[in-house]
């Protein structure tokens, strides 16, 4: 009798688990309701707190339609109507956020979408509202264009060559004085030392006009060979403010014509090749860097930076070279020697 009871235990427990599992408790859908419809995900991060852009430049905050929302650099735009729409899609660049969506204050953070000011027609955003409030005290010193500083790279090429004036454009003025991108001959990661992968911005082929051009040096040799470089270089030079080789870069000025009857130098190890292969070319053993105007060369590696130092102090003064340098905890060297 206990086998039995224990068996019809059994069974009345197995039927009401079952009966339970079929059943709708109140509120709930039975299990062969079809699902709810989950929400598409919405692509882009939401930008100017949803406010229609095209309106935001006229001067009016309006609230955009999510229905007629576009992603455009990884941020999702609102608008009112289908014409506001049309007319960010043809104009792109007049109704987005200016500098990639960067900190107008400090460029090289992230701006937040959502923490924004217009100026002059144009929109931009900040990384806090302590940026916000700066650039509101003197917007127009944020809003100059940035001068472009092209940085050559290259297979071999050696790395606090172009990486140490790199470093010097892009802190000027917090960010706010350069543009500074890399080019390349190819669009194809290129190799520093030995273990650092690059990837270029640009290549010679659509590279945007460079103010500065700065050729590095390392293992120049195979670059040299490369004609597309020599002639990337005479027509960048010809309209730069400022081309600045560091160590054996300056090889790639002199086989571009750009250093003769003037005077340079490069990496001490090099000296002497310059020298033989440059006859017009006065070379300096002893310098860290030369300045010919338009034409600057530096030694090896670090002095690279003293020349770039030497570069800004050129063109945004002595006050924010000295800034700059602080900045990047450097013992500046800036007379050249």
């Amino acid at each position: 009798m206990n086998g039995s009871r224990i068996v019809t235990a059994s069974v009345l427990l197995v039927t009401g688990l079952i009966w339970s599992a079929n059943s709708v408790a109140p509120g709930r859908a039975a299990a062969t309701d079809p699902p709810a419809e989950v929400p598409a995900k919405v692509e882009g991060e939401l930008a100017l707190t949803g406010l229609d852009p095209v309106q935001l430049v006229q001067g009016k905050e309006v609230k955009g339609d999510e229905k007629l929302a576009l992603v455009r650099k990884g941020l999702r735009y609102r608008f009112v109507t289908e014409a506001g729409r049309a007319a960010f899609e043809k104009e792109p660049e007049k109704f987005e956020i200016q500098n990639d969506g960067h900190c107008a204050v400090s460029p090289t953070a992230k701006g937040d979408p959502g923490i924004f000011a217009v100026h002059r027609g144009k929109i931009y955003v900040f990384f806090c509202e302590h940026c916000r409030a700066g650039f509101l005290k003197e917007p127009d010193a944020h809003t100059r264009p940035r001068k472009n500083v092209a940085v050559y790279v290259h297979d071999g090429v050696e790395l606090l060559d172009f990486a140490g004036p790199g470093e010097v454009f892009a802190a000027a003025k917090s960010g706010r004085a350069f543009n500074v991108f890399t080019v390349a001959a190819d669009a194809g990661p290129i190799t520093s030392q030995g273990f650092l992968k690059v990837t270029p911005n640009y290549t010679f082929a659509n590279c945007p006009k460079p103010d500065i051009v700065v050729l590095p040096g390392g293992n120049t040799g195979h670059a040299l060979k490369d004609p597309r470089l020599v002639e990337w270089v005479k027509k960048a030079a010809a309209d730069a403010e400022v081309t600045l080789s560091v160590c054996t870069g300056a090889f790639i000025l002199g086989k571009a014509g750009l250093l003769d009857g003037k005077e340079a130098t490069t990496h001490w190890a090099s000296v002497e090749r310059l020298e033989k292969e440059y006859t017009k070319v006065k070379v300096h053993a002893n310098k860290r860097f030369v300045d010919n105007g338009k034409v600057v060369t530096a030694a090896g590696v670090s002095a690279g930076i003293d020349a770039a130092l030497h570069v800004v102090e050129k063109l945004l003064g002595k006050e924010e070279a000295a800034t700059t340098a602080r900045y990047m905890e450097y013992r500046r060297d800036a007379t050249g020697k």
